[in-house]
C-alpha cells in the first residue's frame, strides 16, 4: 500500500502529509509524520479531546482547571493565592465566611482566620505559533489545540491567583504581545488571542526569547510552550538570557505520537512545506533509527534544561493537562 504523505524531514523542516485521510500539517526532529488518531487513554475535565468539542477558549479554560483541582487530593495547593497564618479576636464588620467555627465549638469564642496574601508574580506566556504546531490529526487535536488549551487553561488558573499574566504569540518574531495584567477582565483578552491565531511561519527561539527578555523588566516566571523544533544551540542561548535575569523559566515540549513514533505501513511520500523536498520511504525500515534519534534528542533537551534549573516536560497529546498544571503549581509554590 502506498501513501503520499506531505511531512516527512530530516533535521527541522516543516512538513505535511496527504494519504487516504487528507492533508495534515508537521514538522520533525529527523522524520515524522501522522496518519492515526491518538490513543486518548483517560476521559476526564481535563482530556484536551473532550475540551476540544467545548464551544469556545473560555469553556475550555474553566473546565480544565475546575476538573483539575476536582482532581486533586487535598494538597498544599488548597488555598494557593492566599495562606492561612493566625487568628485574632471577632470584630464587628469581619466577615462571616472568615469566622472559624470548630474553634469556637471548643472554646466559645468568635475568632477570625487571618490570611497572608501571598507575593504575586508576572507570568509570561510564550506560544509557538509557527506552522510546525498545526501538525496532528485535524479530525480530533493537532499540537496548535493542544497548546492553545493549555495556554487557556494557565491564563484561566493564574488569574485566579491574582498574578499579572503576559501573553507571546510567536514564530520568527513576536506576532501579539499581551502585557501582563492582573485584573479578572485581562481573561477575556488573553482567551480571544488565543482563539484567534492561526498558525504560520517559521520557528526563530533564540530571536523571540532575546525579545522577551528585554521586554521583562520585572521578575516573575516564563512559561514556554513549544515544540522546540529549531536549531538546540538557539534554544539554549535564548532561555540562558531569560535565567540571567533571573526569570523562573517552565519549558512545555509539545509533541505528537507520531512525532514520536513514526508509526506507518506501506511506502510514504513526504513533502517539506517550506522547502519543497521531497522524499519518499518506508517508514518501517527507518522506524528503529528514527525512535533512536528522537530520544536522543529529547534527552538533550532535558540534559540542557536541567543544567540551567528550568523545569522541563515533554508532553504527548494524548496526555491529560494535569501534567502540566501541576508542573506550573509546583514551580509556583515554590517562589513563595
Amino acid at each position: 500500500m502506498s501513501h503520499r504523505i506531505r511531512s516527512l524531514t530530516t533535521s527541522s523542516s516543516t512538513y505535511r502529509y496527504r494519504n487516504n485521510n487528507g492533508y495534515s500539517w508537521g514538522r520533525s526532529l529527523v522524520a515524522k509524520a501522522m496518519t492515526t488518531n491518538p490513543h486518548h487513554t483517560r476521559h476526564s475535565y481535563i482530556d484536551p479531546v473532550l475540551l476540544s468539542k467545548l464551544a469556545n477558549m473560555e469553556m475550555v479554560a474553566r473546565c480544565a482547571v475546575e476538573g483539575f483541582y476536582a482532581g486533586l487530593h487535598p494538597s498544599p495547593f488548597r488555598g494557593f493565592s492566599v495562606e492561612y497564618s493566625d487568628h485574632r479576636a471577632y470584630q464587628k464588620g469581619d466577615e462571616l465566611k472568615y469566622l472559624d467555627w470548630k474553634k469556637y465549638g471548643r472554646s466559645d469564642k468568635l475568632v477570625v482566620k487571618q490570611f497572608q496574601q501571598e507575593t504575586n508574580v508576572n507570568v509570561y506566556i510564550l506560544l509557538d505559533t509557527s506552522h510546525s504546531m498545526s501538525f496532528g490529526d485535524t479530525d480530533v487535536l493537532t499540537k496548535q489545540q493542544y497548546a492553545s488549551f493549555l495556554a487557556a487553561s494557565l491564563c484561566y488558573l493564574m488569574l485566579k491567583q491574582n498574578d499579572g499574566v503576559a501573553l507571546a504569540l510567536f514564530n520568527e518574531s513576536i506576532r501579539t504581545w499581551i502585557p501582563p495584567r492582573s485584573r479578572s477582565t485581562h481573561l477575556h483578552v488573553l482567551l480571544t488571542a488565543l482563539q484567534q491565531y492561526k498558525p504560520q511561519g517559521r520557528t526563530a527561539l533564540a530571536d523571540v526569547l532575546h525579545t522577551v527578555a528585554e521586554r521583562t523588566h520585572r521578575r516573575g516566571i516564563v512559561i514556554l510552550i513549544s515544540d522546540l523544533l529549531d536549531d538546540r544551540d538557539d534554544i539554549r542561548s535564548g532561555l540562558s538570557h531569560l535565567k540571567y535575569l533571573k526569570h523562573d523559566v517552565i519549558v512545555f515540549q509539545i509533541l505528537d505520537r507520531q512525532e514520536l513514533e513514526l508509526d506507518f505501513e506501506g511506502q510514504v511520500q513526504f513533502e517539506d512545506l517550506e522547502s519543497d523536498t521531497v522524499i519518499r520511504t518506508f517508514p518501517q525500515s527507518i522506524r528503529s533509527t528514527y525512535r533512536d534519534n528522537v530520544q536522543a534528542y529529547l534527552a538533550e533537551i532535558q540534559d540542557m534544561t536541567g543544567r540551567s534549573d528550568i523545569d522541563y516536560r515533554m508532553i504527548n497529546t494524548a496526555e491529560a493537562l494535569d501534567k502540566a498544571l501541576l508542573a506550573y503549581l509546583n514551580r509556583r509554590k515554590r517562589l513563595g
